[in-house]
Formats: C-alpha cells, structure tokens, sequence
C-alpha cells in the first residue's frame, strides 16, 4: 500500500558532510571533488534515475552535477557553512516508473525550482518494495554567473517541526507546506492513475487513530532486515505491528458489536410499526439471507444477485437448444445417408439383373431400363456426397469423427442437457420463491416506515395508509420539526404563505434597487453626452470662423442647431428625471454602489434561502395532500359502490312488475 515518508535535512561542513560526496552517494556517478582533490564514487545495485531541474535564470553549466556541487563548495567558506537542503521521500509503490518520475519532477518544479533553487533527484530502486526519490536542493539565489546571497526566506518551509507546529525558525507559518504539498501531488497522481490509495501528512494522533504509525527505517538498518539481521528500528516495527493487531481486531469487535446494537434497534423501530403478518415477512427474508436483521439495501442486493442468476439461465438455454438443432441435423442427416445407401444398392441389384438376362427380344427393353437405373444412381450418389459434405461441417464444433462417435457424443450431451435444464428448473423455482419472500419483506418494511412517519403528522393518522413511500421519505426528514408543533396542511399552507409573502418584499427590495440602479446609469449616460454636447457646442460659440461659416453654410448651420437642440433636450430629460447636479448624482451612485456590495448579497442570500425553505415546506404539503386525496377519493368509490350495492338489493326485494 501507499505510504507517507518525507524527512528533510541540511547537508552540513559542521557534520564532516560535502555536497558533492553527497550528490556522488545518490546519483550513483562517479565526481571529483576539487576542495579535498578526491574522487567520490559509491558502487550500487540498481543505477538510479537522476535529473537536475533549474530555474529559468539559471547559467547553462548548473546542469553538470560535477560542476554544479563544486561550485557550491567553492562559494561557502566558512567551516560550518551549510552547503545544500535534502529531501528523502518515499514513491508510492502503486505508480509506474514513468508515473513516479513524473510525479517527483512536477513536485520539484513547482515548489522548488520556481522559487529560484536548483533540484538534483535522483531515484533509488534498489529494494523494488521501497522506491524513494532524494532531492538536493541549493541555497542561494541566482545570477547570471552563478551563486549570489543566501535566501533565507525559503527556510520556513523547510522547517522541521519541533513544537506547536512552528519547528526551527521562529514565527514560521509555512513550516508544513512542503509535507502537507507532496501528499496532495501524490494523492493527485494515484487519482489520475485510477488507484484508490490515499495517503496522508498528518501523525495518527491527529487523525485520531489509535494504532501506532512505523518507523522509517532508514537505509542501513533496511540492509540490516534484508540479510536477517534485527536492528533497533526494525524491533520497534515489530513491536508496534503486534500492538496495531490487537488495537485492529479490538476496533473490528467493536464495529461489529455497535453495528449489531444499531440494527437491534432498527428491528424493535421496524417492527413496532409492523403487523403480524408483516413481521412474519421480514424474518423470512432475513432467514433466507441468513442474518438477524435486514434492510432495504440487502433486499435490493440481493435482488440484484437473482436477476444476474436468472439471465445467466438464457445463454445457457439457448446454447443448449442450439446444439440440440445441431444434433438433430446430423442424425437426420445419418438416416437420409442410410436410405440412400439402401436405394442405391436395390438399383444395383436390379442392374446386375438385367446384365444377367439373355433374351436377346428384350435386348433394346433392357438396355434403356439399365440406363434409367445407372442415372438414378447418380443422382443418389450426388445427393449422398451433400449429406456427408453437410455432416462433415458439423464434426468440429459436436466434436465427433464418425458416425458410433456422434451417436456417443448424442448421446453424452442429450443426458448433460437434461441433468442441466433439470438444474435450472430447480434454479428457477428457487429464484421466483426467493423473489416472492423478498417482494413481500420489502413491501412490509416499507409499510412500516410510512406508518412510522405517519405517526408524526396529524393529518396523516388515518391518511397515512394513501402515502407512498417517496413522499414517506421526504417528510422522514422533518420528523424532528413535526415532533416540536403539529404540522397540519392549514400550519404549512400558513407557513408558505409567511415565507411567499417575505420572499415577494425581498424581490421587490431587489427589483426597486435594480430599477434605481439603472436609472441612475440612464442619467449618468445622459449627463456624459450634455457634457459631450455642451463642449463641442462651447468650442464653436468660442471660435470666430465658425460663426462666419453659419452665415454661409446652411450644413454648419444645421450641425449648430442640431448640437443646440441635444443640449436642450438633455436638460429636459435630466431635469424630468430629479437631476440636481454632478455631485449629487455622484452621491447616489456611491449610495447604490455601497448597496450592491453590503446590502443586496444579502438579500439575494435571503432570496436563496427563502426559496428553499419553500421548496421543503411545499413538498411537504404536497405529500401530505396527495395522501389526503387519495384518502378522500377512496372514501367516495366505497360509498358508491355501498349505494349501487343498495340500489341492486331494493330492487331485487320488489320484484318484477307485472301489471303491464
């Protein structure tokens, strides 16, 4: 299964560590570190996958990895400088390679590289049970030559966490992102792959179980485990397996005992509502599905389980009559083959006879018979070669080669068929008993929840027999609100009435505001072109040539008077509409505006609500008066029928007049 491990460190001077011994260790590749002069090179079963991801800013040769480390080396000096950040995290075991590289790639991309750093990855897969990814990850920021200052603004996510969430750096926030991040990457990735393994960032204390979670044993002692050898780690997984079984089976016990307890009392609910008859129903079906109590969920399940049974019956029926039609065709076949074989030989003996005959007065008689006998051998000869052609097409599929194998095969199969059909028989008696038993359960358990919720509504004491179960449904989910006040059709027909009331003030508030708001938008567009107008208009009246121009030009004539007449009828408009300047006009705006972002998402939230509320009130009345009616109109065709019933007797009682 998929497992959560991310740990994190510093790769330090402080610890005696070098990053490019570092990076040698978990690509696998030989390097030459240029502090010490030494070659760092560690030999390893499986060759591992590596990659270097570099921002976009970053110079060409940061994807050596040789060049790469020993630059890092180069640029710290102090003696106790940390060189590089490492992450080790654990692959789920359920992806592909290609899904697992891809999947610590985009990882690395997107938290990492982005933010200015570089990634070396490398993917282990020596113990094909615990593929893992190391990310070495640089320290600084970066210019176009190389490594420039530290940024220590990435330490808070790197944060290991030590108390209250906040671990080495201080007023750290961010300290859980990058665990919390890689199982949301992981989890996406299983997703896509179709794989229902989850896993989590969060400790079992947290998620509020009470096994205990493993630990990580770490390369050596896993090497340790592999050659049998115990190790400290592998002890304390030991222990804590043995732990989490007994908290398992404990947990287990007690699911099953609060399951068992919940559905005693799902029986003792049901059948306090049930006949004798009904209660009779529901335990046949729960002794046909072998449990104490039953639902209507295992009734549909096993319905199911039936109706798959019974149309498995069909291929089989078919195929049986199939080859049955086939059988019959080559046996038909065989006794043509016989008669023909009969026929043909009586036409040779009569031939041979005639060869035998002397009379030489009858010698022209007998030659024409011989060839009238010698031609209908023929045609029997031809009509023998088809039935054998046709029978030979069937040996493959009936699986015989002559004709004792298919009167074996007949007969092998016609005895297979009947011991089969006879099982089906029995199948089907069963699955129509069984269907029967089911039906009748699932009918008494559904009774007996509309009695339930009938129960609780007043309307329904006597109605309730008239409620289907759907609209028994629906008004279960408001047993809580008919258990506070009786809910009646006046109470409900009263509560719609308040909540349709409401909601028509509040689409009037809303449709008010809109009008006022679209008003406001007509006199705001109405004083742009007054302004528009009045300006063009200044600027003629300002212009000395222009008002020569309209003494000869009637076009610039018109063209004034037309801009004449938009500034006047602006005015009108904006002084019909209740304009009483800019700066009131810029102070209504402001009062709707401040109304659409405080005001009206409220009442749109009222309106939702309302509307709502409504729905599950109106569906509620609607169960409750189809029952009503249904009760109603029941009432009616009794009392008709009770009248017609009368009306036959009185006139049986009178007899027949006969007076006429």
């Amino acid at each position: 299964m998929a497992i959560y491990h991310l740990s994190m460190q510093i790769i330090s001077r402080s610890k005696g560590q070098s990053a490019v011994a570092a990076a040698a260790y978990r690509s696998g590749e030989k390097l030459h570190d240029e502090r010490t002069d030494e070659q760092k090179f560690y030999a390893r079963h499986a060759q591992p996958e590596t990659m270097i991801l570099t921002p976009t800013n970053a110079p060409e040769w940061m994807k050596d990895r040789n060049r790469l480390w020993n630059e890092v080396e180069k640029v710290e000096k102090r003696k106790d400088s940390q060189l590089a950040r490492e992450l080790n995290i654990a692959l789920p075991i359920e992806l592909n390679h290609d899904q697992q590289k891809e999947l610590i790639r985009s990882f690395a991309q997107n938290e990492f590289v982005q933010k200015g750093m570089v990634a070396d990855i490398a993917i282990h897969r020596d113990d094909t049970n615990n593929p893992h990814a190391h990310i070495m990850l640089t320290m600084r920021n970066l210019n176009q030559d190389g490594f420039s200052k530290k940024n220590r603004d990435w330490n808070a996510d790197f944060a290991n966490v030590k108390e209250n969430n906040r671990g080495y750096v201080k007023n750290s926030e961010g300290c859980l992102s990058i665990r919390e991040q890689w199982a949301s990457y992981a989890n996406k990735a299983l997703e896509q792959a179709k794989i229902n393994e989850r896993i989590t960032h969060l400790s079992h204390e947290k998620r509020g179980l009470e096994t205990l979670p493993m630990v990580h044993l770490g390369h050596v002692a896993h090497d340790m485990e592999k050659k049998g050898k115990q190790s400290e780690r592998g002890q304390v997984n030991r222990e804590r397996q043995e732990y989490n079984q007994v908290v398992i089976d404990l947990q287990a016990y007690r699911r099953q005992k609060e399951a068992h307890v919940q559905k005693m009392k799902e029986k003792k609910k049901q059948f306090s509502f049930s006949t004798d008859v009904e209660k009779t129903y529901i335990q046949k079906a729960a002794s046909l599905l072998d449990q104490k109590v039953i639902s209507l969920d295992d009734i549909s399940r096993h319905q199911k389980e039936l109706r798959k049974m019974a149309d498995r019956h069909d291929p089989i029926e078919r195929h049986f009559h199939v080859q049955q039609q086939q059988f019959l065709n080559v046996n038909n076949y065989y006794d043509r083959l016989r008669a023909l074989e009969r026929e043909i030989k009586q036409n040779e003996e009569k031939v041979d006879e005639l060869k035998g005959s002397l009379n030489p007065f009858k010698l022209k008689e007998n030659n024409m018979m011989k060839r009238r006998y010698l031609d209908k051998i023929s045609d029997l000869d031809s009509n023998k070669a088809n039935y054998e052609s046709s029978i030979e097409e069937y040996k493959e599929s009936l699986r015989f080669s002559n004709e004792e194998e298919f009167y074996q095969r007949y007969q092998e199969f016609s005895q297979q068929k009947e011991n089969r059909m006879h099982q089906i028989k029995y199948e089907k008696q069963q699955i129509r008993v069984e269907t029967k038993t089911l039906s009748q359960a699932e009918e008494a358990i559904k009774t007996a929840k509309i009695r339930e919720v009938s129960s609780h509504y007043p309307d329904l004491k006597t109605a309730g027999n008239y409620l289907s179960y759907e609209n028994a449904l629906k008004l279960e989910k408001h047993i809580d609100m008919a258990k506070k006040t009786p809910v009646t059709l006046e109470v409900i027909k009263k509560a719609i009435k308040n909540q349709k009331d409401d909601l028509y003030k509040l689409r009037k508030d809303l449709k008010i505001f809109q009008i006022e708001k679209d008003h406001l938008d007509k006199m705001k567009s109405q004083v742009t072109n007054l302004e528009k107008s009045k300006n063009e208009l200044d600027k003629l009246n300002n212009n000395p040539g222009e008002a020569a121009k309209r003494l000869v030009s009637k076009k610039t004539r018109q063209h004034y008077e037309e801009l004449q007449h938009e500034v006047n009828h602006y005015r009108e408009n904006l002084k019909e509409k209740g304009y009483k300047g800019l700066d009131d006009l810029n102070k209504r705006q402001s009062e709707i505006r401040g109304l659409e972002q405080n005001v009206i998402p409220t009442i749109e939230k009222q309106i939702k609500t309302k509307e709502n509320i409504i729905g599950t009130v109106s569906g509620i009345f609607n169960a409750i008066q189809q029952a009503t009616r249904s009760e109603e109109q029941a009432q009616q065709r009794q009392h008709l029928r009770r009248f017609r019933s009368s009306s036959i007797n009185r006139n049986k009682s009178q007899g027949p007049d006969l007076s006429r």
